[in-house]
């Protein structure tokens, strides 16, 4: 497949792609600082841009067969960026054809309560991003992990379809790899899918 990937820059992300590659695919790496992204590899493209820019969005999807997503809030401050990004690869996929998306979210996906601490508007966020694809005609899947660590992959996770995963924890490694199996799994399409590691 020809697989776009939002967020390529960030450690996830980075992974995505990286594990693409190594299955064969092709990639296409959406960053917002080309600097920031070292790689230089046959059946890569990188496109520098804004994911809210809807011109840059088109231009790193054309052709592609799928879309993942792991954009994420770099700062509270910043609500309500990350959601905007999304539904504007939503609505570019949409206008595509591009019809299979992977997007990644926390645990706070899952439910609808009020909010409160450090990572309050990173969790409305992901709730936003959740409504969006519901709202979508496209075939959707939303990864929610608990805490993401930078611990060595295992090459296995736990998953759970809507509802959270029992885990307290999954490396970015793992849930990278979640990602692209999801692409394959037709029976995860439209469901909000609790990750975890195993």
């Amino acid at each position: 497949m020809r697989i776009a990937v939002f967020g390529a820059a960030g450690r996830t992300g980075h992974q995505v792609i990286e594990q693409a590659l190594a299955r064969g695919h092709d990639g296409v790496a959406f960053v917002r600082d080309r600097s920031r992204f070292p790689f230089e590899v046959e059946r890569l493209h990188v496109v520098e841009g804004d994911a809210r820019d809807a011109a840059a969005v088109e231009a790193a999807i054309e052709g592609a067969d799928a879309i993942v997503s792991v954009l994420s809030l770099a700062s509270p401050d910043l609500e309500p960026q990350h959601s905007e990004a999304t539904r504007a690869v939503i609505a570019a996929a949409g206008r595509a054809g591009v019809r299979r998306i992977v997007v990644t979210a926390n645990n706070d996906a899952f439910t609808d309560g009020e909010l409160t601490g450090d990572f309050a508007a990173m969790g409305r966020e992901h709730r936003r991003n959740r409504d969006a694809l519901r709202a979508s005609a496209l075939d959707w899947t939303m990864g929610a992990a608990p805490r993401v660590t930078d611990d060595p992959p295992t090459g296995s996770y736990e998953v759970v379809l809507d509802t959270r995963a029992s885990g307290r924890r999954l490396s970015a490694a793992d849930f990278a790899t979640f990602t692209l199996d999801a692409l394959e799994h037709d029976d995860w399409i439209g469901h909000l899918v609790g990750v975890s590691a195993a």
